[in-house]
Parts: C-alpha cells; sequence; structure tokens
C-alpha cells in the first residue's frame, strides 16, 4: 500500500472521501503508522510532536472530525505507555499505574519528556497500532452480537436515519427474535426510506412515520435505538439532526434509549467545543428562492446524557456517566489538549 501523507488524508476529509466513521478510524490509524514507521524520528519525545502535530492541523481546519483527533490522541497514549514501558524494563524502575496517570493535570498541556533513545520503541508501538486497527475492524461485529441480548420477542423499537451499525445491530438480533421497528423518515433528506427498505429486505416487520409522529407513538414503544457520530465527555451524543426531538419523547415515557457506538467515537471534547454548522442548503438545486433569505441545514444536533439509558460499545454497554472512566482508559490525561 502506498505511504499516506497528512495533506493528502486531510484532502480526503475535506472532500467526504471516506463513507463511515470507521473508514476515517483505520485511515487515521494507517497514517499514525506511516509515521512512526517511516518519518525519521529518534525519541519518544519526537514522535510525540510530531503526531500531535498531525492532530493539531485536522482539528484546526475540520474542527467537526473527532474521529481522526481521537485516533491521534490514542496513539500518543500508546506511544507514552510503551515508551514507560521499555524504559522500566532497561532500567527496573516501576511502570505509573492508571490510578497515578489520572493524577496529572491535563490543563498543563505538556507531554511527557520521553528524551530516552529506545531501538524497541518503533516495533513495539507498530504491533500496538495493528491491535487497535484489529480492535476497529470488529467493532461493528462485537456490537451487532449485543442485539440478541438487548431485544426481545414483540418489542416495538423506533430508530431514525441511516446507521449501518444499528442496522447490523437489528438484523442480527432478527436471527433469533421477532420484533417491529418503526422507522422515523428523517426529513428533508429522508433516509429513513433506504433504512426502512434495508429492515424489510432483512425480514423485519417495519413501519414508516413522518418525523411528527414520534411523540404520539411514543408509549406503545420499548426502546429506542440510535447510533452517534461522537460521544462527547460528559457522555452526552453529537448525532444526526432529529436525533434531540426524537430523544425527548423516550425521557418523557421513561422509554428506554440505547446508543450504538464503537469506543473510538469516545472524544476528549465537549459538547460546546463541536462545530454545529454546515453550508449545505436546504433548498433543491435549480430551485428559484428569494436571494435575501440565508437557508442553512445544521450539521449535528446533540442529545444530553440525561436523555441516555446506555451506551452499547465494542467492549460492553456503559452508562453515560461512566464515559469518564472510560475516557481514562483510551487516553493519556496530557493528550487532552491537542
Amino acid at each position: 500500500m502506498a505511504q499516506l501523507s497528512e495533506r493528502e488524508f486531510i484532502d480526503k476529509l475535506r472532500f467526504e472521501k471516506y463513507d463511515t466513521e470507521q473508514a476515517k478510524a483505520e485511515e487515521s490509524l494507517y497514517l499514525m503508522e506511516c509515521i512512526v514507521g517511516s518519518v525519521h524520528w529518534k525519541t519518544g519525545s519526537d514522535l510525540l510532536n510530531l503526531l500531535r502535530n498531525v492532530g493539531t492541523s485536522v482539528q484546526a481546519k475540520m474542527p467537526w472530525e473527532t474521529t481522526p483527533c481521537n485516533m491521534v490522541q490514542r496513539v500518543i497514549k500508546i506511544v507514552i505507555d510503551e515508551y514507560n514501558t521499555l524504559r522500566g524494563e532497561n532500567q527496573g524502575v516501576e511502570y505509573p499505574s492508571l490510578s497515578q496517570s489520572m493524577l496529572v493535570d491535563p490543563a498543563c498541556g505538556d507531554l511527557p519528556k520521553c528524551t530516552e533513545v529506545i531501538p524497541e520503541l518503533q516495533d513495539r508501538v507498530l504491533e500496538a497500532i495493528a491491535e487497535q486497527k484489529a480492535e476497529i475492524e470488529q467493532s461493528q461485529e462485537l456490537i451487532a452480537a449485543q442485539g440478541v441480548s438487548k431485544i426481545h420477542n414483540d418489542e416495538v423499537i423506533v430508530m431514525c436515519a441511516m446507521c449501518p451499525l444499528v442496522l447490523a445491530f437489528l438484523t442480527k438480533a432478527a436471527t433469533q427474535r421477532k420484533f417491529h421497528v418503526i422507522v422515523a423518515e428523517r426529513a428533508p433528506k429522508y433516509d429513513g426510506h433506504p433504512v426502512a427498505k434495508a429492515l424489510c429486505t432483512a425480514g423485519i416487520e417495519t413501519t414508516l412515520i413522518q418525523d411528527s409522529a414520534v411523540f404520539p407513538i411514543m408509549s406503545r414503544v420499548n426502546k429506542v435505538i440510535v447510533g452517534t457520530e461522537t460521544v462527547v465527555t460528559n457522555g452526552g451524543i453529537e448525532t444526526f439532526v432529529g436525533a434531540a426531538s426524537l430523544a425527548s419523547p423516550p425521557k418523557f415515557y421513561s422509554v428506554p434509549l440505547y446508543v450504538c457506538t464503537p469506543t473510538y467515537k469516545f472524544s476528549l471534547m465537549g459538547c460546546e467545543e463541536i462545530s454545529h454548522q454546515t453550508t449545505t442548503s436546504i433548498i433543491p438545486e435549480g430551485t428559484k428562492f428569494w436571494p435575501s433569505v440565508n437557508t442553512a441545514l445544521a450539521q449535528l444536533d446533540y442529545v444530553p446524557p440525561e436523555n441516555v439509558t446506555s451506551l452499547i460499545t465494542n467492549n460492553r454497554g456503559i452508562a453515560p456517566s461512566y464515559v469518564y472512566r472510560q475516557l481514562s482508559e483510551l487516553y493519556h490525561p496530557t493528550s487532552y489538549d491537542l
């Protein structure tokens, strides 16, 4: 495979060459792999600075793209952990525990000083990156496998928007369970239509409804299942437009809302830091409209953690309040601020 440069990767992000967040995560890790394997660096600090520069560049040019930044921060933690492990093996020092690492002040913004030259560091980091790539490739299958335990016979489930992960989750559950799915059409994109078609093809009883009909039917619903673009630090989610209005009726009727999300979507950014704006117009091309009227379509919607019952990850289901602990396991405290 040809080497991937930082500029090529950012251009692909800008022109939306990636169909899914998983593709972005895999390509991000491949870029990190190219940097670790081919760029000339001597110490761990040199490598950490190269990785941080990539994350800073992506964040500055496309602040709404959280998955590549997540992968950069994940690899930063790998480098720090492997450096400390190798240094401990060579000098006999004790490797710091997770609880000790959490005492580091993330506000300092400084990465640890990894100034010693350790020849084995490159191979160890590349091995860890390969493990991360395997985890990402298996994430959809691992989440879908939990469908049978989360969904029961004769349940009524509501979903909205095209999400391959949620489709795989429901399709897997349908192999052993018989249930009914209600799909909100999600105007003005109407990507609920292909979702309903895909569910029918899988042999699942499906009903397509208008977005405005979600609240009236919610009293007869057992579960709401959605996907997400990003899980933010407080356990809330940044996801498709319309999710906030979809998540309010379940809270009113005490209906559980499940979010299918792999751990690579867990972000260190707060909901207020992610851009919600887009230049996409809601007026079809070729339509005559008053030039003095500005029209725009939001890019993401925010669902607060109190409206989310559980996050179904590739590891296990967790409560939104547990996200802080998950972040401490995924990322190093000093990489919180790229």
